[in-house]
């Protein structure tokens, strides 16, 4: 029990049994002097009006902020004051909202539903066209086939063939599996 809650039994055995301030604290348990006690602290409504108002103005301003703007008018010297009034009046920093979206329905993408005959001009944007250039590729030359149409592959001159192809099964011989 707080000595704030010890206070008020005491005076309410005092009034509803007609009991001595002596009888009252033996029952309850309490020092008679916490029950006479009378505090000094000054008043701080208007410092508590100040801080709501601020708190709305600036509601991502936690206590440590506030604080300083208050130091500022000469409110407030002692921070945790201030940090005792803004857990006193249930501030809190508030979170940041989403950010807003578009509000509606959208078209949906156009898509093609197979590819386009070779030749037809390609007006959707949906499409992706392949560049002839890559960042890790050199530049092709326009009209020269990477594979040949029947599989092989196109020979630089002599026997030795432009790029190298690897199987699978070359690939996968020299793993352990």
């Amino acid at each position: 029990m707080t000595p704030a809650a010890k206070r008020t039994a005491v005076v309410h055995l005092m009034k509803a049994y007609e009991m001595s301030e002596r009888r009252a604290c033996s029952v309850i348990g309490a020092d008679r002097s916490s029950v006479r006690y009378r505090s000094l602290r000054p008043d701080d409504d208007a410092l508590r009006v100040r801080m709501r108002e601020l708190a709305a103005e600036r509601r991502r301003f936690g206590y440590r902020r506030l604080h300083v703007l208050l130091r500022r008018e000469g409110l407030v010297r002692n921070p945790k004051r201030t940090q005792r009034l803004y857990r006193e009046e249930g501030l809190t920093v508030r979170k940041r909202r989403g950010r807003k979206r578009a509000v509606g329905t959208r078209a949906p993408i156009l898509t093609l539903a197979a590819p386009p005959p070779v030749g037809s001009p390609i007006t959707t944007s949906a499409v992706r066209i392949p560049r002839s250039v890559t960042q890790h590729q050199r530049p092709m030359p326009p009209n020269s086939p990477q594979w040949a149409i029947d599989g092989a592959l196109p020979r630089r001159g002599g026997d030795r063939p432009l790029l190298r192809r690897r199987s699978r099964a070359n690939f996968t011989a020299g793993l352990r599996l």
